[in-house]
């Protein structure tokens, strides 16, 4: 009777074992590495994140977590008392992206606003210039040489008294160096507040969206904000991990003007970024 009651445990946990075994464990690729985020009781902090917001799941009741209801891509954030546990939160947009945060409690609040667009950007570009072959220093003296080497391509719009011209396009290793100047014919200083560049369909299907492809940059020389003084012009150089385009498709360049409405935009085929030369890395 023992030896029966024996054999009929046995195969009553020899399932169990098999399951255990047949259990998987998650890939890194997999895990989604959560943001560290810090809220008290007395400020609120607002995330504005890339798209609206579907879905919010709040680790503990004591994290306050409130959509803003006329901007559907802003969340406001607060603790309902001080001294709270470390808590998570969770939250999906309208892209489908699920974003993790480790929440904590402060008394003294290091920030009061976070844009994940920029945050997301940053990230794209630290990602990009670990896979371009060069590193930040090195992109940045190219693209001091490359804003002093002579015009080759004759590629320019003209808007609201500002000329815009592509010089030249030049590469090296895995990143591609896009030289322009602005002329202002004004005696307005013009200002780039952001710029935006994307791969875009050259015709629109009639009843189908067109289809946009947003290319991030690694690096503008000689920095991120660029101002043109009155009756005056500047060089820059726009550095980006390299790319070709096909030729039923268009780059898309845009300027946008800090406290204006000059608006700077400029259409390049996938024939001239082909004409691209090299550039020595000496």
């Amino acid at each position: 009777m023992k030896r029966l009651f024996s054999t009929l445990c046995l195969y009553a946990i020899l399932p169990c074992i098999a399951f255990a075994q047949e259990m998987k464990n998650f890939d890194a690729s997999a895990i989604i590495t959560p943001y560290h985020i810090q809220i008290n009781d007395q400020k609120t902090t607002v995330i504005l994140f890339s798209n609206a917001i579907k879905s919010v799941d709040r680790g503990s009741r004591y994290v306050l977590a409130e959509k803003v209801k006329d901007a559907e891509n802003v969340l406001k954030l607060k603790a309902e008392r001080q001294g709270l546990p470390q808590s998570n939160l969770s939250v999906i947009t309208a892209d489908g992206k699920l974003y993790s945060f480790i929440v904590d409690d402060t008394a003294t609040l290091p920030y009061q606003a976070i844009d994940l667009r920029k945050q997301e950007r940053q990230e794209m570009t630290a990602i990009r210039f670990a896979d371009a072959g060069l590193n930040e220093v090195q992109v940045k003296q190219v693209s001091a040489r490359v804003a002093f080497l002579p015009a080759f391509l004759n590629h320019k719009v003209k808007s609201d008294k500002l000329r815009l011209e592509m010089k030249g396009i030049y590469f090296l290793n895995d990143v591609m160096f896009y030289h322009f100047r602005i002329s202002n014919h004004s005696h307005i200083d013009y200002t780039i507040d952001f710029s935006r560049f994307y791969i875009q369909d050259k015709k629109k299907v009639k009843r189908m969206a067109i289809q946009e492809q947003e290319i991030i940059p690694l690096q503008q020389f000689p920095d991120s904000t660029l101002t043109v003084s009155g009756k005056a012009h500047r060089n820059f150089v726009i550095a980006f991990k390299k790319f070709t385009i096909a030729d039923n498709k268009n780059l898309a360049i845009e300027f946008f003007e800090k406290s204006g409405d000059r608006h700077l935009s400029m259409q390049v085929d996938g024939k001239e970024i082909l004409k691209a030369v090299p550039v020595t890395n000496n």
